[in-house]
């Protein structure tokens, strides 16, 4: 028999569509549970500490919202309450008085209140239909709830799932007047400080406002290399985002006309409303000396590779040596589905042939002569839940290929020296600047492992041929720090530096501005005679694509004056212009 939702029972009065309630108790009887049922679901006190660490958001970002509260709240009956996303409540505060008189409710810590445990609630009602919802009185399919009257609405994480839920409780006698607008309150501030404090140093913030409603909350977004990394719920609202979205959309999809350059805008939307948006440049970064710096961050095939990532699909990345294999995989690591496991690299090529397997697969205490006593996980082990980076994977020895295509079909790994076997799941990025089919023509490389680790194929090209060859020499130049002594590079060199062949890439590119810096006096104005004399080009040199594009516009359509500043004949730039075209 279909549970009676009793008729004096008023609507959820934050979910406007008829028969949520029905449903929700209908999910409660599917459950098992029966309206008498006494019991008080909770878990073990190391389970609570677990959840607890792992739930840092609440320490972190709602202390604030409960010091606002806090005067309210004592002064009347209730209690906010703080849960998981499996509605496991955390954290309780408010009124001492109800505080205590809410122990029989099984409010306090420790306590499981999603819709499996305790039937039609506020805490679990609002986790199943991920949007915020109030309870009163005999609407919670428990009987012994029936006293309380709640307000609850989901906690949004800015990557677009649920961390967890606020709730507020009263007796339901005394229901506080202004519940559900208190909770939305304080749960906007919450996703709105998370969504700023995720920002860090490499991403654009942006902030919208309704151009017709400045005073209504900002809509906010995460973006990095043009791409959509994550936004607060009333970004997500507005523009119907989920959690596929993020990684995966270009910001020009929801705002055609933008162009991110550190200032406010009025612009329209792909939705067809106008907003003023705030944009927020990222800090300025500086790369280490072994770092690389974003590889062509404007690449299509860069997001269908990312997209290959968060399928689980192997991904094969290959170019020449110096064009950033590994930064790019770290970038798409760090941008996919994967993020929050590790990534773990290992160069094929730079360990000796007798140590790969061990540290791939790892061994047991006294596995072989001089290992280590305590025994090692191995590489394979230590990437489960996260990537798994193998560079240099045309160097993996023969019989060792033989072992990991085994791990890839089975996705168990056995350590050295050990009959026990560990499942493992990660997503595998390989690297390699060599011709894998011509390594299996040559039998050097597995041709069913071939077609294991290069699902998808992303390939990198060289530093000559990028798109805005210019520009990304500027931008180079700017975050190696350059600005800071204010150092500027003229068009001059910077076209002399896009004409180099760049064998080494942007290694290479990298070292060559290092060197110009460190010989520059402060303030100094940087001209082609001051680069190193192999970067210089010659009339005979090939000039990058970006170059050719950079001299026709500063020669304003005149092809015969812009061919004599590259150098070479008009007729040479109107074929090389007209292979572009053919090959795309």
């Amino acid at each position: 028999m279909s549970p009676r939702v009793p008729s004096s029972a008023p609507a959820l009065s934050t979910c406007p569509r008829p028969g949520l309630l029905e449903d929700s108790w209908q999910r409660s009887l599917s459950y098992g549970l029966h309206r008498d049922d006494d019991s008080q679901p909770w878990v073990a006190r190391a389970q609570l500490k677990d959840a607890r660490a792992e739930n840092s958001w609440i320490g972190q970002l709602v202390a604030p919202q409960l010091s606002r509260l806090a005067p309210g709240l004592n002064a009347h009956p209730s209690i906010i309450v703080l849960s998981d996303a499996t509605g496991l409540v955390l954290e309780t505060h408010g009124n001492s008085d109800f505080l205590h008189k809410a122990q029989r409710y099984a409010l306090s810590p420790g306590n499981l209140w999603g819709e499996h445990a305790r039937g039609t609630n506020a805490i679990g009602t609002a986790l199943a239909l991920g949007r915020s919802c109030e309870i009163a009185g005999s609407q919670h399919y428990l009987n012994r709830n029936a006293g309380l009257t709640c307000s609850a609405m989901p906690v949004f994480r800015p990557d677009g799932q649920i961390a967890g839920v606020l709730d507020l409780s009263t007796p339901a006698a005394s229901p506080h007047p202004d519940a559900a607008a208190l909770i939305r309150q304080a749960v906007i501030q919450i996703e709105h400080a998370w969504v700023s404090r995720a920002v860090g140093d490499q991403r654009w913030l942006l902030s919208l406002r309704h151009d017709a409603e400045p005073s209504a909350p900002e809509l906010l977004f995460i973006v990095e290399d043009d791409v959509l990394l994550g936004a607060n719920r009333l970004a997500m609202e507005e523009f119907g985002l989920t959690p596929a979205h993020f990684g995966a959309t270009s910001v020009a999809t929801l705002f055609p006309q933008i162009a991110l350059r550190g200032q406010a805008d009025t612009l329209v939307a792909q939705n067809q409303r106008r907003y003023l948006m705030r944009q927020t440049a990222p800090a300025r970064r500086i790369y280490r000396s072994g770092a690389v710096p974003p590889a062509i961050p404007h690449d299509p095939q860069k997001e269908k590779a990312l997209r290959i990532l968060n399928a689980g699909i192997a991904l094969c990345v290959t170019g020449e040596t110096g064009c950033g294999k590994e930064h790019v995989s770290r970038e798409l690591h760090a941008r996919s589905t994967w993020r929050n496991g590790p990534f773990v690299a290992i160069n094929c090529a730079a360990l000796p042939e007798q140590l790969i397997e061990s540290e791939l697969f790892g061994y047991v205490p006294g596995a072989f002569t001089g290992s280590s006593p305590k025994g090692h996980i191995g590489k394979l082990r230590e990437a489960n839940g996260g990537v798994l980076f193998l560079d240099e994977i045309g160097d993996m020895p023969p019989a060792l290929q033989t072992r990991l295509l085994r791990v890839l079909q089975e996705k168990k790994v056995t350590p050295l020296g050990s009959n026990t076997t560990w499942e493992v799941n990660f997503a595998l990025i390989c690297a390699t600047h060599q011709d894998l089919a011509a390594r299996v023509e040559a039998g050097a490389f597995r041709e069913d492992l071939l077609y294991r680790i290069q699902e998808f194929h992303f390939h990198l090209p060289p530093l000559r041929d990028w798109p805005h060859l210019a520009d990304f020499i500027r931008t180079l130049w700017n975050e190696l720090g350059a600005s800071a002594r204010h150092l500027t590079l003229s068009d001059d060199a910077v076209n002399a530096l896009a004409q180099h062949p760049w064998p080494g890439n942007v290694r290479q590119l990298m070292s060559q501005l290092r060197v110009v810096m460190a010989l520059a006096d402060d303030g100094a104005l940087i001209t082609r005679f001051d680069l190193p004399t192999d970067t210089r080009p010659n009339r005979n040199s090939t000039p990058a694509p970006a170059c050719e594009e950079s001299a026709i516009a500063d020669a304003q359509g005149n092809m015969s004056e812009a061919a004599k500043k590259l150098g070479i004949s008009r007729s040479t730039l109107y074929r090389r212009l007209e292979k572009r075209q053919l090959t795309g």
